[in-house]
């Protein structure tokens, strides 16, 4: 009976050790999949502005540089969209819904303005947006846990670099200003 109640209090000895490794590993552990988390949360979100800036392009400029430009986001980023939802699901990650507060804003913002002004406001929202983006990806292809979205984020960034610098080479009005349309003059 001494030789099962020592057996027991080792047994208990190594319960409470392994129980309380894996207590103070959680924190660590919850964090690592919090980080893969917030990048997919924002990755996502960004795109999803991304998509919405290009829509709002098409819609509302005159610009065909623009129009093509916004196209261009709408189908690059809706491919991205898709492949971010598939991560969400192989990784049991969470897509999140909808834009935040501040891209709403913004998108609201250009919604407001026309011609020369909404190409312009949309060129800057368009190369911030870029920039922001390519900082992310740089940071989770260097600092995510899971291997598979580390390498997914470096492999984008290329195309979001290409992106930006399609941005900053759109050629806009710098104001909205009158057309400087001349009526012929028929001269005797």
């Amino acid at each position: 009976m001494k030789l099962k109640a020592m057996k027991m209090k080792k047994y208990f000895k190594y319960y409470i050790a392994v129980l309380s490794t894996v207590i103070l590993s959680l924190p660590v552990f919850a964090q690592e999949i919090n980080k893969d988390q917030d990048f997919l949360t924002t990755a996502a979100r960004l795109n999803q502005f991304e998509i919405a800036l290009g829509t709002q392009a098409l819609n509302q400029s005159k610009n065909e540089e623009i129009k093509r430009y916004g196209q261009m986001l709408v189908d690059d980023h809706t491919k991205v969209q898709e492949e971010l939802q598939e991560a969400a699901i192989a990784k049991k990650l969470i897509m999140p819904d909808g834009l935040e507060e501040n891209q709403a804003s913004i998108l609201k913002s250009l919604s407001m303005l026309s011609d020369a002004d909404f190409d312009n406001a949309f060129k800057d929202a368009v190369i911030k947006m870029h920039e922001s983006t390519i900082a992310l990806f740089e940071n989770a292809a260097d600092s995510l846990n899971d291997q598979e979205l580390r390498s997914w984020a470096a492999a984008k960034i290329p195309s979001l670099t290409s992106h930006l610098e399609q941005a900053k080479s759109l050629q806009v009005r710098s104001e909205s200003a009158p057309s400087m349309e001349v009526d012929s003059v028929e001269t005797l």
